[in-house]
């Protein structure tokens, strides 16, 4: 008869849980507050990742919801947006999607635009959007696949400007520098030499033109009569003249020969010069074309579009221990619950339970005499106990299932006074009892939404009631929560460093 009696209850618990859930889906404020505001739309290429429901914000600050999605009959995503009353968006706003996080989540961000703008060079006043209105200016981001397909199709570039800069650095510019400082080397004393003859002579014809015109026409008179002595001393030495006039003919002709290198070598050097104007070659290709710089810039900022995607991911982190009454025992958690949207999370707790870790083994023996007959053993080892759950939340209640202190489980969340006030429920452990473990919380918050006093029962159907130091049964609890969101993790962090580092000063 007690048998019958719980499973009426357990029945009786399914069907009021169902009605309470239905009643509350269908009379929240959703749809309410769906007629609330005015929409606009906009068309996107690609509407992957966003939904209905998800968030709309300027500046950091939800102003509305996606309302619905479609196909536009120009092939493209229609998405509508539910904006909530008082928000101006005036005719040069931009709309811009955005990545949430790393699981390929996103939402709208929205630039609502000015009163005036510059058109065409004129200042004119912008239009308020009204009821219906479109949302002309639509940003997208590239899409990682898009990235890759960029980075693959530089690559190649990049390698042959790499080959042709190896090539040329490694080839006739080289010998262009080894040419010219052989060139310096050899020649230098002969030009140290030429320079300061041109210099002496420089200064002799000075002196030539400064002098009175009466010097001038002795020294050209002294001139012609060492000319004629010149004459007389070559017939008498015509010989010495002539081996001193082969030397200087063969230094001559290696002075030329070094020219003509020089000009070779410059020749070469305006034909390639020529070549990188005109935009032939690859470095040519690379300076004259700037589509590569574009490429580069446009990959540069992408990328740094999807690293800022990441920080939109929201992290809430909790502290919780309870007091149960009946067993006297402490039974602690710690979670950690990220929020990629705001009616979607996931929830991960390390949980520290004085009821330890319970498993079930079953021994079957089997006689001749007794037939066979079966014991099961329920083991309690003292070990930390984990959950990892998937959520997703619709108005006030939202649903979660996964694995519940190390077994599989699932529960609920109803959520009151601007979620100030919640009533969770939990069903987990169905291997080791006669029915699943049931535990109902009442969490409301005491101090903003930081402290948080927790009240409730645990195993609730299993009509035993727990005892000091048991492992199970029927327990009441109270308790207390210390939540922190992003922003509190940034000033603890903050707090905290500065304070270590006081303390290491001293």
């Amino acid at each position: 008869m007690r048998r019958s009696w719980a499973s009426v209850t357990v029945g009786l618990l399914v069907v009021i849980v169902g009605i309470i859930s239905y009643v509350l889906i269908h009379a929240t404020s959703e749809r309410v507050a769906s007629n609330k505001g005015y929409s606009l739309w906009g068309l996107f290429r690609d509407a992957s990742g966003v939904y209905e429901k998800s968030r709309v914000q300027t500046a950091g600050i939800a102003i509305g919801q996606i309302d619905a999605r479609m196909l536009d009959p120009s092939g493209k995503a229609k998405i509508t947006i539910r904006l909530k009353p008082g928000i101006t968006i005036y005719e040069n706003a931009v709309v811009e999607k955005k990545s949430a996080s790393l699981l390929g989540e996103y939402y709208l961000e929205i630039d609502p635009g000015t009163p005036e703008a510059l058109v065409r060079g004129q200042r004119r006043a912008m239009r308020v959007l009204k009821d219906g209105d479109q949302i002309k200016d639509v940003r997208e981001p590239t899409a990682v696949g898009d990235i890759l397909a960029e980075v693959g199709t530089l690559m190649p570039i990049m390698k042959d400007i790499l080959e042709d800069v190896r090539t040329l650095t490694s080839g006739r510019i080289t010998n262009i520098a080894e040419n010219v400082d052989k060139l310096i080397q050899t020649n230098s004393e002969v030009l140290e030499r030429l320079l300061n003859r041109v210099d002496h002579i420089a200064a002799n014809i000075e002196g030539v033109t400064t002098a009175e015109a009466g010097d001038v026409k002795e020294s050209i008179k002294n001139v012609r009569q060492i000319t004629e002595s010149i004459k007389s001393l070559i017939g008498t030495t015509q010989g010495s003249v002539a081996d001193t006039t082969g030397a200087v003919r063969g230094s001559i002709d290696r002075l030329q020969s070094t020219i003509n290198s020089l000009d070779h070598t410059m020749k070469n050097m305006e034909t390639i010069t020529d070549r990188i104007e005109k935009g032939e070659g690859t470095v040519g290709h690379v300076l004259a074309d700037d589509t590569i710089a574009r490429n580069v810039e446009d990959i540069t900022e992408d990328a740094s579009t999807f690293v800022r995607g990441i920080t939109h991911l929201q992290t809430i982190v909790g502290l919780r221990t309870e007091y149960n009454f009946l067993s006297s025992t402490f039974k602690n958690y710690l979670s950690v619950q990220l929020m990629p949207r705001p009616d979607k999370f996931y929830l991960i707790e390390l949980v520290d339970d004085p009821r330890g870790y319970r498993s079930a083994s079953t021994t079957v023996t089997n006689s001749s005499l007794t037939g066979s007959t079966s014991v099961t053993t329920v083991t309690t080892t003292e070990q930390l106990r984990f959950s990892l759950m998937l959520g997703k939340r619709v108005g006030p209640v939202a649903g979660r299932f996964g694995i519940k202190e190390s077994t599989g489980g699932f529960g609920g969340d109803l959520y009151l006074l601007d979620d100030r006030l919640s009533l969770s429920v939990d069903v987990f452990d169905m291997r080791t009892n006669q029915y699943p473990r049931v535990k109902p919380a009442l969490i409301g918050a005491i101090w903003k939404r930081n402290l948080f006093l927790t009240l409730g029962a645990d195993d609730v159907i299993n009509f035993t009631r727990a005892r000091a130091g048991a492992g199970g049964g029927l327990d009441w609890f109270v308790g207390a929560q210390l939540v922190f969101n992003d922003e509190d993790l940034k000033s603890l962090l903050l707090f905290g460093g500065g304070a270590a580092a006081g303390a290491s000063s001293k």
